[in-house]
């Protein structure tokens, strides 16, 4: 019986032609250029070293800081002066409008400037040959006794009144009295306080401009 080989030659040709396409297609050119773009792409999105830290985002969409940047902002907030809230529960009931300069009543300013000349004149009387503060005092040292002028700018009390001598510092003392009891009471010097402070106002502005 004679044996039929020609079927299996063919298969085994068959067989080996299908290996040899598999491995061609392992082999392609395209393959390998895709694998290298792949490694390119994945090299170029990684952040560069030293490089700030990135805002992160949350699903939804918003932007957040990172850990970082919140921890630093939790400690500034912390260190920032916070009001204390018992000088405010003690003292908030006092608030109250700076007063303008001008606005106070011109008798209670000359018995305010009247109360520090009095100041001096006992610093003056404790240590008469020590006192050094002549260029605040309303009173001078003259020959015959202290000279006195109404007021550091010369306010006219009535009659030319602007500058008196008296002979010692009790005298002085007495006269720093009248004055505060006519500015309290006499109409007439109450004017001239009025009178005084608008010509004052009046070189101000004069100067300002």
């Amino acid at each position: 019986m004679v044996k039929q080989t020609k079927p299996f030659i063919i298969e085994i040709k068959a067989s080996r032609r299908m290996k040899a396409i598999s491995t061609g297609a392992s082999r392609s050119i395209w393959g390998e250029l895709a694998a290298d773009l792949k490694q390119t792409l994945a090299m170029e999105q990684e952040p560069q070293a030293g490089s700030f830290p990135q805002e992160v985002q949350h699903k939804d969409g918003a932007e957040c800081p990172d850990s970082d940047s919140a921890t630093l902002v939790d400690r500034d907030e912390a260190m920032a002066p916070q009001p204390s809230s018992r000088l405010l529960e003690k003292w908030l009931a006092k608030k109250a409008e700076r007063p303008k300069a001008g606005s106070q009543d011109v008798v209670e300013a000359f018995l305010a400037r009247l109360d520090q000349q009095k100041m001096l004149l006992a610093e003056c009387q404790s240590d008469p040959d020590g006192f050094k503060r002549w260029r605040s005092a309303w009173f001078r040292k003259v020959p015959g006794g202290f000279g006195v002028s109404i007021g550091h700018d010369l306010i006219d009390a009535g009659d030319g009144l602007r500058y008196v001598i008296v002979d010692t510092l009790d005298d002085l003392s007495r006269f720093l009295d009248d004055l505060g009891h006519h500015a309290r009471t006499d109409l007439d010097f109450r004017r001239a306080l009025e009178a005084n402070r608008r010509q004052r106002a009046a070189r101000l502005s004069s100067r300002a401009t």
